[in-house]
């Protein structure tokens, strides 16, 4: 046998051989940094889902001589329900891409979309619970190599719906939700090829809320204080307004030239609806009443003082409000300390409201008031007095 010969034959099938056979590179590479962030756990729940996953490195997703398709398989126990529409999904491969059709059905991993830079299409298999996302075409930008891919699904919405499944995981209960590519491989769309892959655990509770529960007291302080001006507001029980000498030349009001005390209200409450806070007195009309003659009074009725014209009353200081208002019938006419014409409400047995908060509110503070003017027939007593009683009532 004539060995150059032969030795030439095997030369030249090994050369005809190497002409007609393509060497794929190894492509089974793994996905790196997989994640499914759910909205809800619970069993028989619908959720949300947030996926994440990496490309192997030195490889990426797109539609560059081959189709590329993504896809997410959702084991069994999940329930896909609904009509799936673009609004449900969202992808990004390292670019926000718009998700421009959706196809669903039985055995469904193609779809049919208009071909742009950044349009995606996603396939659901109703029945084998698989989501497909793939290029719409030749003019889609390809991902950058190792690209970090995030697929959400919005499986809470009215239209296509992701339900968890009834039976929460255990150990013998498990969810895995496998995640692969079909890279660089014919008719991914038609006949889905596993180049690259990846598993995720998704943990199912029982329950996956906890309640928890607290009750708030209601509470309301309310302090009473006489005082000549805002700076020396704080005094001590009991409390009291002392007219003095009550002249028929002029009116005796709260503040420094009279040496007359204001009365100053404060308070806080947590109250819903706020507060209001009430006056009454002890003698009705008849105002203040002599203790030893008790038919002889100042009485007390609405309207502006006027020296010579007997009265006695209160009114609020708009200057001196913090947190509270004026309330009917004492949000009206002007009213301040050593001022001698104030409009005054006259004062009532049955009580009548004087202040309020709209709601809750902290350290709220009022300035009241005391008016008082006798005239020529207003009979001389040591002894004229009223006893004068707040009530703050909070609306919880």
């Amino acid at each position: 046998m004539n060995t150059k010969k032969f030795i030439a034959k095997i030369a030249l099938l090994s050369l005809v051989a190497g002409m007609f056979t393509y060497i794929q590179p190894a492509q089974a590479a793994p996905f790196t940094t997989m994640s499914d962030t759910l909205t809800r756990l619970a069993t028989s729940t619908t959720a949300d889902h947030t996926i994440v996953m990496t490309l192997p490195s030195t490889f990426n997703f797109d539609a560059t001589g081959t189709r590329d398709s993504l896809r997410y398989d959702f084991p069994a126990g999940f329930t896909l329900g609904g009509t799936w529409v673009t609004a449900d999904f969202t992808f990004n491969d390292g670019t926000a891409r718009t998700v421009n059709a959706v196809a669903q059905g039985a055995g469904v991993i193609d779809v049919t979309c208009t071909d742009a830079a950044n349009n995606v299409g996603v396939a659901i298999d109703t029945t084998n619970n698989v989501f497909s996302v793939l290029p719409c075409g030749s003019s889609y930008t390809a991902s950058g190599a190792a690209a970090t891919v995030t697929f959400t699904i919005d499986g809470t919405a009215s239209d296509g719906t992701l339900t968890n499944p009834a039976t929460a995981t255990s150990s013998t209960v498990s969810y895995p939700l496998v995640l692969a590519q079909c890279d660089e491989t014919a008719a991914c769309a038609s006949s889905f090829t596993t180049t690259h892959a990846g598993s995720i655990g998704i943990g199912i509770a029982d329950s996956d809320q906890v309640q928890v529960t607290a009750s708030v007291d209601g509470y309301l302080t309310f302090d009473l204080d006489t005082a000549a001006d805002f700076t020396n507001a704080e005094s001590n029980a009991p409390y009291a307004v002392a007219f003095g000498t009550v002249p028929t030349t002029s009116v005796k009001v709260s503040g420094t030239t009279d040496s007359v005390r204001m009365i100053v209200v404060e308070a806080d409450t947590n109250a819903a609806s706020g507060l209001v806070v009430t006056v009454r007195n002890a003698n009705g009309a008849n105002g203040m009443v002599s203790t030893t003659t008790p038919a002889d009074n100042i009485n007390s009725a609405d309207g502006t003082l006027a020296a010579g014209t007997e009265n006695y009353g209160l009114c609020v200081a708009t200057a001196g409000l913090l947190g509270f208002s004026r309330a009917a019938p004492y949000n009206t006419g002007t009213c301040a300390l050593d001022t001698e014409t104030n409009a005054i409400q006259g004062l009532t047995s049955a009580g009548e409201n004087i202040l309020s908060t709209a709601g809750a509110i902290s350290a709220a503070h009022a300035e009241i008031v005391a008016n008082a003017t006798a005239s020529t027939s207003t009979v001389p007593h040591p002894d004229y007095a009223d006893t004068l009683t707040f009530i703050a009532t909070g609306t919880f």
